[in-house]
């Protein structure tokens, strides 16, 4: 039997691992639509980082519940609280954009991509990159004071 401990570390391992996944690659995503390469090459990075990004989001979900759990003998409250709040805000709206950039993606992918889709999902992977470093940025503060 793991020590529970060392389950806890565990979780919050794979929590960080969701995130750096899923703001890495919305990195990579942004880039290589802003790159000159083919058209259907960022799209093919694009569509990758689609699967990627919901499977990460998924294991961000339930570690983030595990580390709730874990820790919620100790939530404190006041500024901590909002600033948790605020953390969840940004989560679903990050939440609610990225259903609208994967339609983009699948949109784009369907019919030839012209600029103006181009430009349309480079916006929705800077906004993504964005409200991920946003949350990036709570969570540490959550984490360290």
């Amino acid at each position: 039997m793991v020590p529970l401990a060392l389950s806890h570390l565990a979780v919050r391992w794979l929590h960080v691992l969701g995130m750096a996944l899923a703001l890495g690659g919305a990195l990579l995503a942004w880039t290589s639509l802003r790159l000159d390469l083919p058209t259907s090459a960022a799209l093919a990075v694009a569509a990758a980082y689609e699967r990627l990004f919901w499977a990460a989001m998924g294991l961000l979900v339930m570690t983030g519940v595990g580390n709730l759990g874990a820790l919620a003998p100790s939530i404190p409250g006041g500024e901590w609280s909002e600033t948790f709040s605020l953390k969840l805000f940004l989560v679903g709206l990050v939440l609610l954009g990225s259903l609208v950039r994967s339609l983009l993606v699948v949109d784009a992918r369907r019919t030839s991509a012209d600029t103006l889709e181009t430009v349309s999902l480079r916006r929705a992977y800077a906004a993504t990159s964005v409200f991920l470093g946003l949350i990036l940025v709570l969570a540490e503060v959550l984490a360290h004071g």
